[in-house]
């Protein structure tokens, strides 16, 4: 589709549904006066938008395409662009845009095109090596932020290691500052054992043979391989026993079928 046949050149007329699209103003869209349009991102709009339409992902060929179209750079802090002719909902001045040196008056047009290809090229150049640094700084930009993340997650693992140890250290030290809970907390510890051992006690005493506890006389209940243990608490061992205030002595039988 050429230009000056009533119709907009395709990259000029590309380049406004870009702008056009409420979907992407994020990346690209108008200006404030909706005469000239900005590239927000100028590394997402390399890498999505300029496949789709112009099957290439380089910034600095699409800036020297503007350069070429007659458009300017009017802001010096970011991507912005205009043209007379590149005015939100007047798409009917858009073939108005046209490629310098494509057209001009017959008569004296060689000067003319070389001092226009010159001046284009100057400017595509210069567009050339903005639109490079200008994709530089947003990729350092992107790895910065990439970078700032994971220095905060790390961050937040060291507190959380660093945090942890203290919780321990001050519940240490509030158990031993309370001797009621220190007692009850070593208690529990050692129940479950002692549970245990009395659990297995009852079940191998169906099987066992018990010590039976005698009263005095009643030693040969055993027969006369009983032992009587009372002498250990005697003050003589093999005399008379007197083991505890209530005059009873502790007997075991012993099985000497061995």
């Amino acid at each position: 589709m050429a230009a000056g046949g009533g119709a907009a050149a395709p990259f000029v007329w590309k380049t406004y549904m870009m702008v056009e699209d409420p979907g992407t103003d994020g990346v690209i869209g108008w200006g404030r006066g909706n005469n000239s349009f900005v590239v927000v991102d100028p590394f997402v709009f390399s890498q999505t938008l300029l496949p789709a339409h112009f099957k290439h992902n380089n910034f600095s060929s699409f800036v020297r395409q503007l350069n070429t179209y007659g458009f300017r750079k009017v802001d010096p802090d970011r991507w912005e662009f205009a043209h007379a002719s590149f005015l939100r909902g007047q798409t009917h001045l858009l073939r108005n845009i046209v490629r310098r040196g494509s057209s001009g008056p017959a008569g004296g047009a060689g000067g003319g095109k070389k001092k226009n290809a010159a001046s284009a090229d100057a400017d595509a150049a210069g567009g050339d090596d903005m639109a490079m640094v200008a994709t530089e700084v947003v990729r350092l930009k992107q790895e910065q932020r990439a970078i700032d993340d994971r220095v905060a997650s790390m961050w937040r693992r060291v507190q959380e290691t660093e945090r942890r140890p203290k919780q321990m250290l001050a519940f240490l030290l509030k158990v031993v500052g309370d001797r009621d809970r220190l007692q009850r907390l070593v208690g529990d510890a050692g129940a479950a054992p002692d549970a245990a051992l009395a659990a297995e006690a009852a079940a191998e005493g169906g099987g066992e043979k018990r010590a039976r506890l005698l009263l005095d006389g009643d030693a040969a209940a055993f027969g006369p391989d009983a032992v009587d243990f009372a002498g250990f608490y005697s003050a003589a061992a093999g005399g008379d026993v007197a083991a505890d205030a209530a005059g009873s002595s502790f007997a075991f039988g012993l099985d000497t079928g061995y």
